[in-house]
């Protein structure tokens, strides 16, 4: 009885200590620990450093990308416009020809946003109410043209060519790859129907000059001045090429910084220039267009994918036709592939001319 008694006693004390242990932890865990006046003041400065590095990282990347943004857009549609000026001597001499000789007819014209544009115009022999214009591609001049004049002036139609906003002998501040150019366009055409109201009007573009084009598709709608269009080498969207090129250019893995940088640049050319890239997209111009237009295009053009025809010819919905040359480089179908580029050109002005 006694050893019971005893047992009793000793499970009672564990028992009893157990519970008080108990109810130590949880007074603890119930009472919370106050934080001193330094580690609290140590939180808030930690804090406030960790903000303020945050933010002088995003200043610094948001100015290092304006930066690039600036750099690249002032190569890109202020300097190099005129680099290939001396790559048409031969064309040049030929053009300085015909206005001497060939009583070519030279035009200065004051576009309306304040800046002087130098054009010929070239009469066929035979009188005509016909009449192409075209308009070169980037870094070149009107003289580009003088490789199209034998075949429209053996078609019966007249030629007129100028030199683009930033091109040749024409001023401007900058090119901005058709958004301007294709109110350019619109006043040449106002030119040639004041000159000749029955005038019956198409437009050849080669590169910038074919994005222009189809550019001005959408301003011709309503009024159909322009008879037909013929787009060799034209870009589908600038920011969708100048995205590729880059990322091509770089093989970066990582496009994100590719993309901000554009975004940057294009900022860069609104305050400077008061147009965006994102605004030069031809393949949105194409969605209501009914003017008959023809879609040239190497496929060996490294610069403009044959892909971004491609994506134009299937957002046109008149009238269109679209041809590729195999094993051709970026907009030189017209010289390398001379004769069976005209007869696909003629053709097309005999199905449009019916």
């Amino acid at each position: 009885m006694v050893q019971i008694a005893l047992l009793n006693f000793q499970l009672y004390v564990v028992t009893t200590h157990i519970s008080a242990t108990s109810n130590s932890i949880l007074f603890k865990s119930e009472v919370p620990r106050m934080d001193t006046p330094l580690q609290i003041h140590k939180r808030k400065v930690y804090t406030t450093t960790a903000i303020g590095l945050i933010f002088l990282v995003l200043l610094i990347s948001s100015l290092l990308f304006l930066l690039g943004g600036l750099i690249f857009h002032t190569e890109f549609c202020l300097l190099n416009t005129r680099i290939e000026f001396l790559h048409y001597k031969n064309l040049q001499s030929r053009l300085k020809y015909g206005l001497q000789d060939q009583g070519w007819q030279p035009i200065r014209l004051q576009s309306r946003f304040g800046y002087e544009l130098i054009g010929t115009f070239i009469l066929n022999p035979r009188p005509s109410n016909k009449t192409i214009i075209f308009l070169h591609g980037i870094s070149a001049t009107q003289a580009m043209g003088m490789h199209y004049v034998e075949m429209y002036l053996n078609e019966g139609y007249n030629l007129l060519i100028y030199d683009s906003r930033s091109h040749g002998a024409s001023s401007g501040a900058c090119t901005t790859w058709g958004y301007y150019e294709k109110y350019d366009l619109d006043q040449w055409i106002d030119w040639l129907l004041e000159r000749n109201p029955q005038s019956t009007i198409g437009v050849h573009g080669v590169s910038m000059g074919a994005a222009t084009a189809l550019m001005h598709t959408a301003l011709n709608e309503p009024s159909k001045r322009v008879k037909f269009y013929i787009a060799d080498s034209p870009y589908s969207d600038l920011t969708k090429l100048i995205t590729q090129k880059i990322i091509t250019y770089t093989q970066s893995q990582y496009p994100l910084w590719i993309h901000i940088l554009v975004k940057c640049a294009s900022l860069v050319s609104y305050f400077q220039s008061d147009f965006l890239y994102e605004e030069v997209s031809p393949i949105k111009n194409l969605t209501n267009v009914t003017t008959p237009i023809l879609y040239l295009h190497s496929e060996a053009d490294v610069i403009v994918p044959v892909e971004m025809s491609r994506e134009l010819y299937e957002a046109t919905n008149g009238y269109r036709e679209l041809h590729t040359f195999p094993n051709i480089k970026h907009g030189r179908a017209a010289i390398d592939r001379k004769s069976e580029y005209q007869d696909i050109v003629v053709k097309f002005l005999h199905i449009v001319d019916e």
